[in-house]
């Protein structure tokens, strides 16, 4: 995809990996909207930020009917938000858990069913979803954040399979440890890290290969 002129939506934008990929998609000349709960702290003429919870239709509806009211399409979403714990299960509360399922898997389904219909329209697109070698693998005490990535692949899977006859590309890109904020509250410390600018330049290099290459599914570690 040449990203001259495309309109993008990234969600959670506010930091780490999400505020590098919109650097980056701006970088290469897409017009960008960050959604987000804090402000994304960017400041770019094609850059535009909507606060909205993604684990709240309501306010993804909201976030995307703005977007499409003003440019009529969405050419390239990365779903990217999320966060993670790892504890023994019985010290899970249930409210967490929900949380941390809406936050990494439905907010996912919440953004791309608002895609969809106007990429079908384009016969063309592109959905990045950002999983984790946590949905390849189970780790201890990561009970609810392993089920949620390990969900996020078999969506992008069959969402990859459902889209490709109307030329949308879907993607799933399974990182190792990143550094950024998502290990100041998830109680594990890697021992080596990635870093955030690093991965936003390989799914954007993902997004600009040709329209005809379809990079389903990539899994990317610290050396």
């Amino acid at each position: 995809m040449n990203l001259a002129g495309k309109t993008a939506v990234v969600t959670g934008s506010s930091s780490g990996i999400g505020l590098a990929v919109c650097r980056d998609l701006l970088d290469a000349g897409a017009v960008v909207f960050g959604l987000s709960r804090r402000e994304t702290p960017l400041v770019h003429e094609h850059f535009r930020w909507i606060q909205a919870d993604v684990t709240s239709d309501v306010a993804i509806d909201k976030a995307f009917d703005a977007v499409l009211a003003q440019f009529g399409r969405v050419d390239l979403l990365v779903n990217n938000a999320g966060f993670g714990f790892f504890r023994d299960i019985e010290l899970i509360d249930p409210a967490e858990w929900r949380r941390l399922v809406d936050t990494n898997l439905t907010a996912m389904f919440l953004c791309s069913r608002k895609v969809a219909p106007s990429m079908k329209t384009a016969r063309s697109g592109m959905i990045v979803n950002v999983g984790s070698v946590a949905g390849k693998r189970g780790i201890k005490g990561g009970t609810a954040y392993c089920a949620s990535k390990f969900a996020v692949n078999g969506f992008s899977e069959s969402l990859m399979e459902e889209l490709r006859e109307f030329g949308i590309r879907v993607a799933c890109v399974n990182p190792g440890s990143v550094m950024t904020e998502f290990f100041d509250h998830a109680g594990l410390q890697p021992k080596k890290y990635m870093q955030p600018g690093d991965l936003a330049r390989l799914i954007v290099s993902l997004v600009e290969l040709p329209d005809g290459m379809l990079p389903d599914e990539l899994t990317v570690r610290p050396l």
